[in-house]
């Protein structure tokens, strides 16, 4: 009898930062990149909202990538995400991006990994999260940083603030 073959190690890549973007922050390109679904998919609407939106980047049976954000968000919401995340395989935030963490999230038995950050954009505590189906072959802790400091660029650009401190902790 063979042993089993060891599991290849997760990539440690680069998330392309390029137009077009889909639900605000995920680069098109990173899409097939990241989850490694190659298939047709739908993407949300990019509408703004002054206060807070979310969107859905989706096949016929689950969604790929869910981005949302909250312009100007009470530290209780950062919280009460971090004490839900406590117990999924949590991972730090490095301190630049903000308050937040990085877990895992299931959506209908699928699995998922989710990052949120709560983090200053000229006078506002801001908060961005983004979920991203789950791939084995990425390490997705990794991708959801370089998503989340192209996602805060991003957001400081639709709505004109400079990116500053993170909130106080």
């Amino acid at each position: 009898m063979q042993p089993p073959k060891p599991r290849p190690l997760p990539v440690r890549g680069t998330v392309t930062d390029r137009p077009p973007y889909l639900c605000y922050f995920i680069p098109q390109a990173a899409v097939a990149e990241l989850t490694g679904y190659t298939g047709a998919y739908r993407a949300g609407d990019d509408k703004r909202d002054p206060q807070g939106y979310s969107c859905v980047i989706s096949n016929d049976e689950q969604g790929i990538f869910i981005t949302s954000y909250d312009v100007s968000s009470p530290r209780r919401i950062i919280e009460r995400f971090m004490e839900f995340a406590k117990n999924r395989n949590p991972a730090d935030l490095p301190k630049e991006l903000g308050t937040g963490l990085i877990s895992d999230f299931d959506i209908r038995l699928y699995p998922y990994r989710t990052i949120e950050a709560w983090f200053r954009c000229g006078s506002k505590n801001a908060l961005i999260g983004i979920t991203v189906k789950r791939n084995p072959a990425r390490d997705q802790d990794h991708d959801l940083v370089q998503l989340m400091k192209i996602a805060q660029r991003r957001f400081a650009e639709m709505f004109g603030c400079d990116l500053g401190e993170p909130p106080p902790r």
